[in-house]
């Protein structure tokens, strides 16, 4: 009877072994899982705080860098001020507001005093050219004078006594005049030529004088007290004749050159 009891108990413990067995084996397959997956909700959790610590320091940050559009801004920082426009060079007849205009330009464009070099050079050039062509046909002059007068003295040694000179439509003298006042005629026009680009090329820059309105221009002969400009005209755009802005503009390139010789 005994033995029939410890028989049959044998199965029960074993079947409590094997459950014990299964239980142990199921939380040893849990425990890695719960510790390596990065997406349990453990490891969401830490990068949810990660983030968020991300995103409140960026929030914390983000009013030094900005300032609410509805504020007004401080003075003198605003960098969209509207700057005060610039007088037309074409309305400035008066030679302090032109002084102004063209030092503005001056600071405001680099460009500027590159432009107005490269003008005083090529001027320089132009006029150094000239001068050496024109001593070049004085030099000629002589040569031929001199040969002129050797080929006379040798037909003259030839021929002794019997010797005349052919007759000539003009002297040596008064071809040498023609010749050069010729020459002169030419240099004039290229001088004319330079200065109505550099003329242009000035206007183009902006400098006053150069470029002037025609409305404010009248003739030489024409009385300005007779001339009237309508009320709360500028002070700085008054009517001016053409030997007045031919003067103004002539010291204006004086002035430039002053200010950008090299």
């Amino acid at each position: 009877m005994a033995d029939q009891n410890s028989t049959a108990a044998v199965p029960d413990l074993q079947a409590i072994l094997a459950t014990l067995a299964q239980y142990s084996a199921q939380n040893a397959a849990a425990a890695p899982a719960t510790g390596t997956d990065p997406s349990t909700p453990q490891s969401e959790t830490a990068s949810q705080q990660n983030g968020g610590g991300a995103r409140l320091s960026a929030e914390q940050e983000q009013p030094a860098k900005s300032l609410d559009p509805r504020l007004p801004r401080p003075q003198g920082r605003s960098g969209t001020s509207t700057p005060k426009p610039m007088i037309d060079p074409a309305t400035i007849t008066v030679w302090p507001e032109a002084l102004r205009c063209v030092t503005k330009i001056g600071a405001q464009n680099p460009q500027f005093a590159v432009n107005i070099k490269r003008m005083m050079k090529d001027q320089r050039a132009n006029e150094m050219r000239w001068y050496s062509e024109r001593q070049n046909l004085k030099h000629v002059h002589a040569n031929r004078a001199a040969e002129t007068a050797k080929a006379e003295s040798i037909l003259k040694s030839l021929n002794q006594n019997s010797y005349e000179p052919l007759p000539e439509l003009e002297t040596p003298e008064e071809k040498k005049e023609r010749e050069l006042a010729e020459f002169d005629r030419k240099i004039y026009a290229a001088q004319e030529t330079m200065a109505v680009a550099m003329t242009a090329e000035l206007k183009s820059l902006g400098v006053p004088f150069f470029g002037t309105s025609e409305s404010l221009i009248v003739p030489d002969d024409q009385d300005l007290s007779e001339s009237k400009l309508p009320d709360g005209h500028p002070k700085y755009s008054l009517l001016v004749t053409r030997s007045e802005l031919a003067a103004l503009q002539g010291k204006m390139v004086d002035l430039l050159e002053d200010l950008y010789r090299d």
